[in-house]
């Protein structure tokens, strides 16, 4: 079996025809790494394939990542990654390491662990990601539950990594050792041999408008606790070490009237750069490779000024 995995966070995120001209055959993109909906392609020639549920989806109405990945395993996608020798051979291309990524690459490189359907641990572990996901991470599940904290202590060495603000250092072999450490983790937790760690709810508010927060998340599991606090849309706010900053916005609520797609041409005519601020309907975001270099005052303004 030859599956490799390639992290290549200094370039922005690409579409799907570059993608398919410039990339090696039996390449698989996960989670925003290619824009646009999910795509697969098999020919005489190739077979190419991108999971994503960010760009041109209704958020709602689309699984995560890492649920599109464990559906597709679980009906042959890998067998059409097979080279001529029968062997399995594709290499996952991804730009960040969140526990969506982290999954996705788990359920790829692990397959044959994941194909049956009995198979109740990893069933959950991926129902509950694709919860929070799809919920921009405040799915109303109780931070009490004992499944809870062990997800939190499985994706540990992500929340981490972007609380500590290196993950703004965009280095590729830091990402993926974080998702080699997430991967070692679930593999200890479906072994009964994984841990639990309490989750961290902290944030600060530092501003907003009319039916929205800008915050500063302390705690990976803020949203949870800001969903409880009755805070429906946001904007959360990460300092670079280049000066310039990384943005997640999004609303907790699909219904909530907030939106978020206008509100992406509005900050990208502000930011008049390459690499674009865009995601879905309920959550995005900031470039993903330069950062925004506009500061929060002046995102603020631009969100009150359009959400009058």
């Amino acid at each position: 079996m030859a599956t490799k995995l390639k992290v290549i966070t200094d370039l922005p995120p690409v579409n799907w025809e570059d993608f398919i001209k410039s990339h090696p055959n039996r390449s698989i993109a996960l989670d925003g790494y290619v824009i646009g909906p999910s795509k697969f392609i098999k020919n005489e020639h190739l077979v190419m394939a991108n999971f994503n549920h960010h760009e041109g989806v209704d958020r709602l109405s689309t699984r995560a990542t890492c649920a599109q990945i464990l559906l597709a395993v679980r009906q042959d996608l890998v067998d059409v990654f097979k080279d001529k020798r029968n062997e399995v051979d594709f290499t996952v291309f991804v730009n960040d390491c969140d526990q969506d990524v982290c999954l996705s690459w788990f359920i790829l490189n692990n397959y044959w662990i994941c194909q049956q359907t009995i198979n109740p641990l990893i069933n959950r572990l991926v129902h509950i990601e694709d919860m929070m996901d799809t919920c921009s991470g405040a799915y109303p599940f109780s931070i009490d539950m004992p499944i809870m904290k062990q997800v939190a202590w499985i994706f540990e060495p992500y929340t981490q990594f972007r609380i500590s603000g290196q993950i703004e250092n965009k280095n590729n072999r830091a990402f993926k050792n974080v998702i080699y450490d997430v991967e070692r983790r679930i593999h200890e937790h479906i072994l009964g041999k994984g841990k639990s760690i309490s989750l961290d709810v902290a944030y600060e508010k530092i501003g907003g408008g009319n039916n929205w927060s800008m915050v500063i998340e302390k705690g990976f599991d803020a949203r949870t606790a800001m969903m409880s606090n009755g805070i429906k849309a946001f904007i959360s706010v990460r300092n670079r070490p280049d000066g310039k900053y990384t943005y997640s916005i999004g609303k907790l609520s699909n219904f909530f009237p907030f939106d978020l797609e206008h509100l992406y041409k509005a900050l990208n005519e502000a930011e008049k750069g390459i690499d674009k601020w865009g995601g879905s309907n309920t959550i995005g975001g900031s470039p993903r490779t330069t950062g925004s270099n506009l500061t929060p005052d002046q995102v603020q303004l631009i969100i009150n000024d359009y959400n009058k």
